[in-house]
């Protein structure tokens, strides 16, 4: 036994509790003892040493050894004089409490005797071994006395297989207890954090825990039904149950993962520090309620702080409900509106507006010194430093993940679809132009600088070269990305309404950041150029190849018609009213409806009115054409 104290460790020891059970019996002999015994009776002094708290197991059963000494006394039958039987002996017993009150206890003991008996030749002694086993079942008053009634077998021995006596015993047994080290300090409560809290993913910590609760019962008996919840104050938004164990016995532990419903005041941590918290431990102790709050401090990360184990929780950052977002993404794309090409990709015109606004509003990269993108992102055990959104239009810098950030939650404030796509030594951003691939090829001239998802078409742009302008990071974007997949890597973009199903946004109740919006001259004046530079670039090569066909196969209504197309596009509209009056003087229908919306364009209804009537008297089911009657009716001043 000593072995079994040191094997589970010697610092248990201070727990282990002491009881005297004192058992007066009667006992009736059996078997052939009942042909020489008669009814008898006596005690028994029980000195229990519970050692629970050392041998643990996980049925919560207690366990104790214990000495003992006995007297013992039965008549004889048909003889004068009463045997008398001295024992001492050591005792095991296991004990468990079902109910609060209610003490079930099994156990049994061995040692030596002395009996003493007068016969005819004088007085007579003799002594072996005995042995024992019964069960009691007790009525717990309080934590120190138990009243229980129980019985069992006893024998003593004269040689193995011949018993002096044997026989049953019933009686009852007092036991008044001892505490020790740790009794009666009610229950104790400890936390223990791996890592402090992250406020961006506040929404995650009512699944995913915070740290262990680790809780000590303490209390001079078992308690029951306990139930740990956590709470923070205007940091938290409910009280948060964090777990429940049934049964926790005298000197045992349990752990209990520690959850929290934080509330947005998190937030508001701009620096790594303390929440002042408190744990609830509401738990039943024989029969009563009894409730105790402790304090916890609570390690929190400042608001800004991010680990890249999982680049889709950057999403957290990108809220396109964020006021200064909403306010300068409106402002940009409302005036825009008016530079509009209409036969170019609204979502492209609008994102070259945004990317050429945050310029104009002399918004600039600056690397982090500290924590760097270029490292940071490839160390996932290190902590970075995010930038939100608005903080990086009110310090008109960023790092190229906090420029990427700000450009992404502008698109998704207007109601464009947004990817991040962390690369080695770049961050790009691509947008969705919510057009399939063959539309994208009436666009663009090389579908190698775009990408392709789930059959959408995207249009990457890259952060390293934002100073260069919207086209310039275009293009690096694609050939960066290009790079990456013909070394056989994956690019593994994070689409944001994908990544928010899980890392909500974190909208942030603030005032912190004044945002002077770049005049809509500067931002007409950049976002033409780069139009411009598109148009170059993409339509450009389009017209020289449409031209080409004229020349090498001569003109015909639908080469005209072709031509007349890619120059609106390219926003050369007298060039293309030329190729589409080449083309209607050939009869082709759509080139007299295509001249008719341009006519609407300059508000010129009577041209309209005309192009749309010749594409009619040619074609009487002409619905494009009958539309456009339509909404000449509807636009034409009184």
């Amino acid at each position: 036994m000593i072995f079994l104290l040191l094997a589970e460790g010697v610092p248990c020891l201070w727990a282990v509790d002491f009881s005297v059970r004192a058992k007066p019996y009667m006992s009736f002999p059996s078997a052939k003892s009942a042909e020489l015994f008669g009814i008898g009776g006596g005690a028994d002094a029980v000195f229990d040493v519970d050692i629970s708290s050392v041998l643990r197991n996980p049925f919560d059963l207690g366990y104790s050894i214990s000495p003992e000494f006995g007297f013992g006394i039965s008549s004889l039958n048909g003889a004068e004089g009463s045997p008398s039987f001295l024992s001492g002996g050591i005792g095991f017993s296991l004990f468990y409490y079902p109910l609060s009150r209610l003490n079930l206890r099994a156990g049994g003991s061995f040692g030596f005797y002395q009996s003493a008996f007068d016969g005819m030749n004088g007085r007579v002694t003799y002594s072996n071994a005995y042995w024992r086993f019964g069960g009691e079942a007790g009525f717990r008053f309080s934590p120190l006395f138990t009243l229980s009634a129980g019985g069992g077998f006893r024998q003593y021995t004269f040689r193995p297989g011949n018993p002096v006596y044997e026989g049953i015993y019933v009686g009852l047994t007092a036991q008044i207890s001892f505490e020790t080290g740790g009794g009666n300090n009610g229950v104790q409560v400890a936390l223990r954090q791996s890592e402090p809290v992250f406020p961006v993913f506040s929404g995650l910590y009512q699944q995913n825990q915070i740290g262990v609760i680790r809780i000590t019962n303490d209390e001079p008996a078992e308690i029951r039904n306990i139930t740990v919840s956590f709470r923070a104050g205007n940091y938290t938004a409910s009280e948060m149950i964090c777990g429940t164990v049934a049964r926790l016995g005298k000197h045992r532990t349990a752990e209990i993962p520690l959850y929290a419903d934080f509330s947005r005041s998190i937030l508001n941590f701009s620096d790594n520090g303390r929440i002042p918290g408190e744990i609830m431990i509401r738990y039943e102790f024989l029969g009563s309620t009894r409730t105790l709050n402790s304090t916890a401090l609570v390690d929190v990360y400042s608001r800004n702080s991010f680990r890249w184990s999982d680049p889709s929780a950057l999403a957290v950052f990108v809220s396109p409900a964020a006021p200064e977002v909403l306010d300068f993404s409106k402002y940009i794309v409302g005036f825009s509106r008016n530079y509009l090409k209409t036969a170019l990709n609204r979502n492209m015109q609008f994102a070259v507006f945004l990317f050429e606004g945050l310029r104009a509003g002399n918004i600039n990269r600056v690397p982090d010194i500290d924590t760097p993108f270029t490292e940071l992102h490839r160390s996932p055990s290190r902590v970075d430093f995010i930038q939100f959104p608005f903080q990086t239009l009110a310090y008109r810098s960023g790092d190229l993940d906090d420029l990427g950030l700000l450009f992404a939650a502008c698109l998704e404030a207007v109601g464009i679809s947004t990817a991040l796509i962390p690369l080695d030594d770049d961050f790009v951003v691509a947008f969705s132009l919510d057009i399939d691939e063959a539309a994208a090829k009436n666009f663009f001239e090389d579908m190698e600088n775009l990408l392709v998802m789930d059959g959408e078409v995207w249009m990457p742009v890259a952060f390293s070269a934002f100073r260069d302008g919207f086209v310039n990071s275009w293009y690096a974007a694609a050939r960066e990305i290009n790079a990456v997949l013909a070394a056989g890597l994956d690019l593994n973009p994070v689409v944001l309404s994908d990544a928010w199903r899980l890392y909500s946004p974190a909208v942030l109740n603030t005032q912190e950041a004044r945002i002077d919006k770049p005049p809509e001259t500067d931002v007409a004046r950049l976002a033409g150029i780069s139009m411009a530079r598109y148009i170059a670039s993409e339509m450009g090569p389009k017209i020289q190849a449409a031209l080409g066909d004229i020349r090498v196969y001569g003109g015909s209504e639908e080469r005209y018609n072709r031509l007349g197309l890619l120059y609106v596009r390219s926003g050369m509209y007298g060039e293309a009213k030329a190729e589409y009056r080449r083309s209607a003087e050939m009869g082709s229908v759509a080139a007299m409806v295509n001249l008719g919306n341009l006519a609407v364009l300059e508000n010129d209804f009577a041209a309209a009115e005309d192009w749309f009537g010749r594409a009619l008297t040619a074609d009487p089911g002409n619905r494009i054409a009958m539309r456009g009657l339509g909404r000449i009716a509807l636009d034409r001043p009184e």
